[in-house]
């Protein structure tokens, strides 16, 4: 893949990052399953975003935007406070191919880009009522609270990839199932064999899971297959094995007007900003040389894919 921006070559690590950013903000608004059917349209925009935010980076030059060094310091300080002490934050960058002074440029350049895009964006307005209620009714599938649930599990790991190991694990596994269905209990059991931290921790207790945002097997099982009270068979997901206790469901209901309004204000307000952006953007594109190798949807449909399996197991 190759797009250049007045000879500035654009990676595809740079498109990837844009579509992070959309995905992570338009998940916030609807389903995974709904973004997921708008794959052309969002890799499009994410090109679109790479080769702006390129063209604003020049245009940041241009106007000579300076930033305080003192906002760099902060934003610095806290990134590192976040990762542990400074020396630390030297370790994840370098694994990352960065060094500090490169992290501290790439700090001055997104707050040069955040002026500049406050400075073209500072005319929008943001929505009156009636506009949000009619993208609210419009929209009303998305404003449903999430089903949710109290799980317990207990994990155990094969020894290793054979089916002599992984046969023992399920066995294991089944004969705990057993002992718990006989009066034992489930938590005291994850507290002396499960290998995630929760066994010992809190009996096994997983929290409130909600369904969606966790591996495709442990949904289909907690919100699909078992009713409250009721203990799993084996669960084989990217972790190991599970059983899992089914403790409480709760299934998400239709969120009101007033519950959804400032959801649907700030994706509206994004929206708008965007479009003012998009404007100005298009008009530094006509002042500017880029060039596109054309290469097939099916190479940044892969890309796509490979980045919503990343984002399932986060």
């Amino acid at each position: 893949m190759k797009i250049k921006v007045n000879g500035q070559i654009i990676s595809e690590k740079a498109v990837l990052a844009e579509l992070k950013r959309l995905m992570d903000f338009y998940s916030q608004h609807m389903p995974r399953e709904e973004l997921g059917r708008h794959t052309e349209e969002l890799l499009k925009r994410a090109r679109e975003h790479a080769v702006g935010t390129q063209l604003l980076i020049e245009e940041v030059k241009r106007r000579k935007i300076e930033i305080p060094d003192q906002d760099v310091d902060v934003a610095m300080a806290g990134m590192a406070t976040k990762a542990g002490s400074v020396d630390k934050l030297k370790e994840i960058l370098a694994r990352q191919g960065l060094t500090l002074e490169q992290f501290q440029a790439s700090i001055r350049v997104g707050k040069q880009l955040d002026a500049l895009v406050a400075r073209v964006t500072s005319g929008v307005v943001e929505c009156e009522e009636p506009e949000l209620l009619s993208y609210y009714e419009e929209h009303a599938e998305r404003y449903v609270a999430p089903d949710q649930a109290q799980v317990r599990h207990i994990l155990i790991r094969p020894a290793s990839a054979d089916e002599a190991d992984r046969a023992t694990t399920r066995s294991t596994l089944m004969g705990l199932k057993q002992k718990i269905l006989e009066g034992e209990a489930f938590a005291d059991l994850a507290a002396a064999f499960s290998e995630c931290p929760s066994g010992k921790a809190d009996g096994g207790s997983l929290g409130l899971l909600v369904r969606g945002a966790i591996v495709p097997e442990l949904n289909q099982a907690i919100f699909e297959d078992l009713e409250i009270g009721e203990i799993s068979d084996v669960v084989e997901t990217s972790l190991g094995f599970h059983i899992l206790e089914l403790q409480e469901k709760e299934l998400g209901e239709p969120l009101t007007f007033e519950e959804a309004k400032q959801s649907i204000q700030d994706l509206l307000h994004h929206e708008r900003k965007g479009k003012a952006l998009s404007q100005f953007v298009d008009h530094l594109r006509e002042k500017a040389v880029i060039e596109d190798d054309g290469v097939e949807d099916a190479h940044w449909e892969k890309l796509f894919d490979s980045f919503l399996d990343g984002q399932k197991g986060s």
